[in-house]
């Protein structure tokens, strides 16, 4: 049985994404997954004068620890301006500070979600385009649009369960 870590790269306490990162993760079967919350891994906005002055935040340490132990990823992100949120992005900077290849060639799953239409698509492509580059192994995507409407009583329709139960199948699949 493999390990999976899931986590949104939401800051927001009422993230759309990091419901969805929850409602991904009681759909996976074959291994263990541990849903976490960036926000509890706080970090400046990196910059060399600061990991100079001060080294790696302990926060950083402790996630990147936490990503070598496991077998693949499962990561959301809302769009901010077409691409990755701050918080995601800044998170993955103080990575590298470890290892170029923040992902480690592991299996990663890149969701987005959103209440408009196109459910973070810009923000999803830009992941599944540079992420390869810091070690993803991108073995799958999804964007959920209209979140709203998808997400019904707690749980998400089934159209939408269908969908993600596919790609989660292609990582547990390989891992």
């Amino acid at each position: 049985m493999g390990k999976i870590l899931a986590f949104s790269g939401s800051n927001s306490k009422n993230s759309i994404n990091q419901k969805l990162i929850r409602l991904t993760s009681e759909l996976i079967e074959e291994h263990e997954v541990e849903v976490i919350d960036l926000r509890d891994y706080d970090a400046p906005l990196y910059g060399i004068d600061l990991e100079i002055e001060n080294g790696i935040p302990s926060s950083m340490k402790a996630l990147s620890e936490k990503m070598s132990a496991v077998d693949g990823y499962i990561i959301s992100t809302p769009e901010h301006n077409g691409s990755m949120s701050a918080l995601l992005k800044n998170t993955i900077d103080w990575l590298s500070r470890f290892e170029q290849k923040t992902f480690q060639n592991k299996p990663t799953v890149f969701m987005s979600a959103s209440q408009g239409p196109r459910g973070g698509i810009s923000a999803l492509s830009h992941l599944v385009d540079v992420m390869p580059y810091r070690g993803a192994d991108v073995v799958g995507h999804y964007a959920l649009g209209s979140f709203g409407e998808h997400y019904v009583d707690g749980s998400l329709d089934d159209e939408s369960q269908v969908k993600i139960k596919a790609i989660i199948r292609k990582l547990e699949e390989v891992i």
